[in-house]
Parts: structure tokens; C-alpha cells; sequence
């Protein structure tokens, strides 16, 4: 092959960089999406009704003379590259050698004359070029003369890559995060090298190789988690083009280069999905801003049609339109890569009501997302909570909000704040990424610097940067931020507690969060939400802060906080919601508190007196709950060690609620009554006894006993001298759930 000429000298890549990858291209083309097999079943979907709409936008595209589509805004637009692909894919079917021909010389004069300059996020552009260069190379590949393939090999080598953010050779930045985690890998080069491969070895060993070695592994363990660890806009962005690889080497090869568990992530976002349709915010979330919840389409179509689930396919087309909307620009979905992929046969199935109503999400993610039911609509009566621990912070979109929880009952009432509007704008550095934003714990250490962001007396964004692959990520303790040590999923009381001791630095001797989600039916009220937090200072007048962010001006009613949630705002899907939801949250430890109410116009975003606003203009649409603000909640005298038990009432809003709940206190657990609920907490980590006992208020309620930190054995509850249950605790939960008419109880480990 040539490696020498006019557009430049082609380098062999290292061969000594990453391992010979464990699986190698086929020796014959097409292998590019497409191998001989499935060709007839490709020229059979230009004849089905599914695929109408695909084939005329296909018939235009390849009819489509070059010069109308090659101008200035080509590689804004990429429609130029769709009649490029179109082309190459009727000669591919059809053997139509003019067009292949065409698509040989369009490629090549594209790569030549179009401009990238003044784009955002140029690379992506250059990657979708590089991307359908492959295409031609692999689909034409016995058009190709010698010069044709010297010609995009060196074009893509010396005139594109080096441009990319991945650089030449494409191994700048780290696996895990970012835009290296996106398609320039796992997309664009992937398919170059396997188009390539015969001539050109060196790129596939190169690019597979470091896949293999880097990629998959870093992949392979977060998908054990169920869950992704961008966020809730990212992760479905980023997934698309795990999806991609995983689709190139399925096409290939027919194997699943992947974890069997890639299979679930997509249900996450369905698991993260309210009642009013919106979705729960996690790390940053570019979707509030624009009122529309669809950036999942692409993955549940990749995944849909990859994993056969019909309801991942029945969430695709209802985000991006069924078989007849087209996409052109990097995020691709072509009339070609439309009839490529999708697979008519495997259905829609719109009902997703039997995944489960409690989910809990382990390492890497260490979280739980709650809900009394699947009722998504307008009128939805269905409670959400969500309850985060987290473990392993992945910086770039990832908030430091380990700890921090979420509740929904017609409308967002315990919300995150703030807003991803510019990355690395002193509102996004100092607010929307930071502690601060979310439903969380403070320990402000006047000395305390946090990188680029104001100190606010938050978790610490100690900038290690972004990891680079799975080893540096899981060595690096910056990165390691806390750890779940009990879980409960069930659904009487879910429960989840961990240490995010880690996530505060030196300030901090522990901090321990704990948090259990109860519900329950009592006329107005739906759910209990408590929260317990024990925290340990190393200095005993660093202030600690207990906080609630909400989107409605809160009140103190005979001192309880009540955040209400009302008005009709209309939802991204045009729908009018009727939000009327109302928490009431009673503060029994500390005993001595102050409360503060910080928020309002101007004031949405305090640091320490001063407000970050969002760099925006104009009026936000009421889906962007980038909060009133704040209600802080501290000790009102210094100590080392301070406890703080919040105990929530989820409710409609109207009157407010009467219903208080009860302290109970031992020197082992935390504990309150209300309701007819009975709700423990250890103070520490687990108890160290083995017999407890708990008196209840006097009445004449059956209360339902909620109580966690046990240790792991079988467990005897007897009240007035009888056994009344005795069941086995298992070590990752350490709670036990059970009824009992008022007065004493006592537990004993057996």
C-alpha cells in the first residue's frame, strides 16, 4: 500500500502501545455494519411499509448531485455526508457503479474542501467524516484504486485526526469520561480501522487494541452497577456510542464485546422518570433548558433493536419520531442507518408498569430510586424518591452530591437547584456542580480552598482531573468519595446508609448519612421521609448544615419547614400538569436549632452572602427547576459532634398537616414515631448490641417498625413476654420490618 505522496507521509501507528485486539476484522468486505449475509434482507426492507419513508429520503439523497449539498455549511449541516453514505450504500446493494464511483470522489473532494472553523465541538464533525470515509472504503472497497485509498487514509491521518481532541495516534486523554468517551473512539475511529484493516493493519491494532484493553473494562464494571455514571443527560449521550461499538463488533462478528448487564442501562432512565414525565436531575442536565426529556432516543433505539426489547423500541420512536425523521449531524440516524439497524420485527411495547417500584444502583453509583407506582400523567398521585449515598466520583458532568436525595409527590418538592446552562461559568463551578445545589450536608471551613470554585463548605472537588482508565480511577482515593454499607429494597421501607467521611476532606473526622422512604396511606399524607446524619468535625466551629432546596418559597409553621408545589405549568409533552404537593419537615436532633430561609429573587444562589446566577437571558421554561433556593438548618451552639434527624411527611397541599412526629431516643439509635409509622436509625454504623428495646407512644395503634443498623443473624421480637416475629437479618441490609401493637418491645439477637 501507499503510505507516501501528496497529501503527506502515513505513519504506521505504535505497535507496542496496547495488546494485538482479541478480535480481529474479517477478511472480506462489506464489514462496516453491513456483511454478504444481510444484503438481501437490506434490499428486501426497500420494499416493506415500514421502511417507505426511508427509502424515498434514500432515493433523493443518492439522485442528489454533489454540488448542491458540497457548499460552507456542509459539515454544519452533514447532509452533504448522507448523500456521500447514500451513494456508497447503493452501490453496496445494488452495484450501481456510478454512484460508487461518485461516493469515492465525493469523499475525497469533501475531506479536501470542507471546513470545520468556527464550529462547537469541531471534532464531532471531523469524526462523522472520518466515519463515513469508512463507510466508502469499506462498501466500495473493490472500486478503490490504490492512489483512492492512499488519498482518505492520509486525507483522515494528516488533514482530520490531528485536529480531534483524541489527537494522532488517537490516545490523548483518559477512557472513562469526556469527549475522548465519546464517538471519536468508539465510532469514528473503530469503524476507519475495521474499514481499513486489510491494507492498513496498523490502525485497527492500534485503535481495537487500545478499545479492548482501555474501553471495554472501564464499561464492563460500571454496567454491573445497572446504571450509568454521567448523569442524567450524559449518560444517555455517552451510551449511544457505547452502543455503536458494541453494534460494529455485533455486525462482525456476532458477539456482544460487552458485559451481558449493558442490557439493563437503558431501563435507568425509565427507573429516573417522574410522574409529570420530566426526569429526575442528576450531575448535569441539559434537557430542563430546553423542556424536553429526549435525549434517550438514540441509545433506546441502538439498544432496542441490538437487544430486541420492545419497550426500549417503543421509547425510541416516541423521542425521535417513528421510521420517517432523519438525523444528519454527528448524532446520526440516516434513512440508511435507519433500514441498517432497525429491526421491524422485534415490536413496540409501550408498558413498562412491571419493572420494579424500587431500585437500588451499586458500585460505582450507590443509590436508590423509590416510587409508589408507574402512573405517568397530569393527575398522578404517585410518590418518588431519590436517595443517594454514591461512591466514586467521575468528575466532568458528575456533581459533588454524595448524600443527597430528591422527593416528588405532584411536583418536585425536595429538588436539586441550580442549572447546567455554560460549563465552567462561575455559577456552573461554584454552584450547579457543587454541594451547595443539592439536598445535602455543609461543613464550612472558613480556610478551605475547593479549585475553581468559591468555598461554600461543600464535599471537594479536589481536581485530580479526569481518570484516565479503570485502574486510575479505582487506585486514586480523590476519586473514591463514599460508601454504601446497608441497603433495603423493600418497598414497605426502602433504606440506604453510607460514609461520605471521603467526600469532605480533612474538616471532617466522619459524616454518615442515613435514609429511609416509607409509604404510607393516611388521608392527606403519602410517605414518610427520614433522614438521618451524624457528623464529626475535626474542628468544633466549623458550622455543619443540614439542607432542602425547593421551587416555591418555603414557610416555618410552629416550627416545621413546609415547601408546597402548586400552579399547571405546561409539561415538555403539552400536557397541563397540576402540581400540588406539600413537605413538611419536623427537625428533632439537634434539639437547639437555627433555621435560615435563603432564596428569592436575586438570591436564588447565595455563597456566603453573594448570588451566582445563571448565566442565561430571557424567561426559563417552568421545566428548568433551577430553584427558589434554600433552607439551612444548623445547631445553634458549636461542637465537635453534632446529630441531625429530619423527619418528612409527603402530602397534598391545603391545611397544614397536625401530624408530629415523635423522638425516641436510646444510646444506640434514633428513632421516631409517626404516623403509624415507627422509623430507627444506629447512630452509628451498625449497633454493637444484641438485645434493644423501644417503648412505644400509648395509644391504641398497631405501629409498623422500621429499624435498621442491625447486625446480620436471627433476630426475636417479643412484646408483653411473647415471641411475635423472628426472622433472619442479612448482612447488606440490616433492617427489619414488622408490627406491633403499642407499648414495649424487645429484640434480641438469637
Amino acid at each position: 500500500m501507499i503510505r507516501d505522496g501528496s497529501i503527506g507521509k502515513i505513519e504506521a501507528l505504535p505497535s507496542d502501545k496496547f495488546p494485538i485486539p482479541q478480535i480481529l476484522p474479517t477478511r472480506c468486505h462489506p464489514r462496516l455494519m453491513v456483511t454478504s449475509d444481510i444484503l438481501g434482507g437490506l434490499r428486501e426492507k426497500l420494499g416493506m411499509a415500514e421502511y417507505e419513508a426511508a427509502k424515498k429520503e434514500f432515493e433523493v439523497l443518492k439522485n442528489t448531485p454533489f454540488s448542491e449539498v458540497m457548499n460552507e455549511n456542509a459539515a454544519k449541516s452533514g447532509r452533504a455526508l448522507g448523500v456521500i453514505e447514500a451513494k456508497a450504500y447503493d452501490y453496496l446493494l445494488f452495484g450501481n457503479r456510478e454512484n460508487g464511483l461518485d461516493a469515492i470522489s465525493d469523499i475525497k473532494e469533501y475531506m479536501d474542501k470542507a471546513s470545520f472553523d468556527g464550529l462547537a465541538d469541531d471534532y464531532r464533525a471531523m469524526g462523522q467524516t472520518m466515519f463515513t470515509a469508512a463507510e466508502v472504503y469499506d462498501w466500495c472497497n473493490d472500486l478503490l484504486t490504490d492512489e483512492d485509498k492512499y488519498y482518505i487514509v492520509a486525507s483522515v491521518e494528516n488533514k482530520i485526526a490531528p485536529r480531534m481532541e483524541i489527537g494522532m495516534p488517537p490516545c490523548k486523554y483518559g477512557v472513562v469520561v469526556g469527549h475522548q468517551a465519546e464517538a471519536q473512539l468508539l465510532r469514528d475511529w473503530l469503524s476507519f480501522s475495521i474499514a481499513v484493516y486489510d491494507d492498513y493493519p496498523d490502525v485497527y491494532n492500534f485503535v481495537g487494541g487500545r478499545f479492548f484493553a482501555l474501553y471495554v473494562p472501564v464499561r464492563n464494571y460500571w454496567y454491573e452497577s445497572e446504571g450509568t455514571i454521567q448523569g442524567s443527560s450524559y449518560s444517555g449521550y455517552r451510551f449511544t456510542w457505547d452502543l455503536w461499538s458494541a453494534w460494529l463488533f455485533w455486525r462482525m462478528t456476532g458477539k456482544l464485546v460487552y458485559s451481558e448487564k449493558m442490557k439493563t442501562v437503558p431501563a435507568q432512565w425509565l427507573t429516573f422518570r417522574r410522574p409529570d414525565g420530566q426526569g429526575l436531575r442528576d450531575g448535569d442536565d441539559y434537557a430542563e433548558l430546553g423542556g424536553r426529556w429526549d435525549q434517550y432516543g438514540f441509545p433506546w433505539f441502538y439498544a432496542g433493536n441490538l437487544f430486541r426489547d420492545p419497550i426500549y423500541k417503543a421509547q425510541a420512536f416516541k423521542k425521535i419520531g417513528k421510521r420517517d425523521r432523519f438525523f444528519y449531524t454527528e448524532l446520526t440516524l440516516t434513512p440508511v442507518q435507519m433500514m441498517i439497524f432497525d429491526d421491524a420485527g422485534v415490536g413496540e411495547q409501550e408498558d413498562y408498569s412491571h419493572y420494579p417500584k424500587v431500585k437500588y444502583y451499586p458500585e460505582p453509583c450507590g443509590l436508590t430510586v423509590a416510587r409508589t407506582g408507574w402512573d405517568i400523567g397530569p393527575q398522578s398521585r404517585d410518590v418518588m424518591a431519590f436517595m443517594k449515598i454514591g461512591e466514586y466520583w467521575s468528575a466532568n458532568h458528575h456533581h459533588m452530591d454524595f448524600g443527597a436525595f430528591q422527593l416528588y409527590y405532584r411536583g418536585i418538592l425536595a429538588s436539586d437547584s441550580g442549572a447546567y446552562a455554560h460549563y465552567g461559568s462561575p455559577h456552573d463551578m461554584s454552584y450547579n456542580k457543587q454541594t451547595i445545589a443539592h439536598n445535602c450536608l455543609l461543613v464550612y471551613d472558613p480556610d478551605e480552598t475547593n479549585g475553581p470554585a468559591v468555598n461554600s463548605g461543600g464535599q471537594l472537588m479536589v481536581h485530580p482531573g479526569e481518570m484516565l482508565d479503570l485502574e486510575h480511577w479505582m487506585s486514586n482515593p480523590a476519586y473514591h468519595m463514599g460508601r454504601v454499607y446497608a441497603h433495603d429494597e423493600n418497598p414497605d421501607c426502602v433504606y440506604i446508609a453510607g460514609d461520605i467521611t471521603n467526600a469532605y476532606g480533612k474538616k471532617v473526622k466522619k459524616v454518615l448519612r442515613r435514609m429511609a422512604f416509607i409509604p404510607v396511606n393516611e388521608g392527606r399524607i403519602h410517605a414518610v421521609f427520614a433522614v438521618s446524619d451524624k457528623v464529626v468535625s475535626s474542628n468544633p466551629d466549623f458550622k455543619k448544615t443540614f439542607m432542602l432546596h425547593c421551587q416555591e418559597e418555603p414557610q416555618i409553621i410552629s416550627g416545621k419547614t413546609v415547601i408546597r408545589r402548586t400552579g399547571s405549568p405546561e409539561s415538555y409533552h403539552g400536557m397541563l400538569l397540576d402540581y400540588d404537593g406539600m413537605l413538611v419537615n419536623q427537625t428533632l436532633l439537634p434539639k437547639n436549632i437555627k433555621v435560615e430561609l435563603l432564596g428569592g429573587e436575586g438570591r436564588e444562589f447565595l455563597i456566603n452572602g453573594k448570588n451566582y446566577p445563571i448565566p442565561i437571558q430571557g424567561k426559563l421554561r417552568a421545566s428548568a427547576e433551577t430553584g427558589w433556593g434554600r433552607i439551612e438548618i444548623s445547631p445553634a451552639e458549636a461542637a465537635e459532634t453534632d446529630e441531625f434527624f429530619n423527619v418528612m411527611l409527603v402530602c397534598d397541599n391545603g391545611e397544614m398537616i397536625e401530624e408530629s412526629a415523635k423522638l425516641c431516643e436510646t444510646d444506640e439509635m434514633i428513632g421516631a414515631f409517626v404516623c403509624s409509622e415507627a422509623v430507627f436509625f444506629p447512630r452509628d454504623e451498625w449497633l454493637s448490641v444484641s438485645e434493644l428495646e423501644i417503648a412505644s407512644p400509648e395509644n391504641d395503634k398497631t405501629w409498623n417498625y422500621h429499624i435498621s443498623g442491625l447486625r446480620e443473624g436471627k433476630w426475636s421480637v417479643t412484646f408483653g413476654g411473647q415471641e411475635i416475629y423472628e426472622t433472619t437479618v442479612n448482612e447488606s441490609s440490616g433492617t427489619l420490618n414488622f408490627s406491633a401493637p403499642a407499648g414495649q418491645i424487645r429484640l434480641s439477637l438469637k
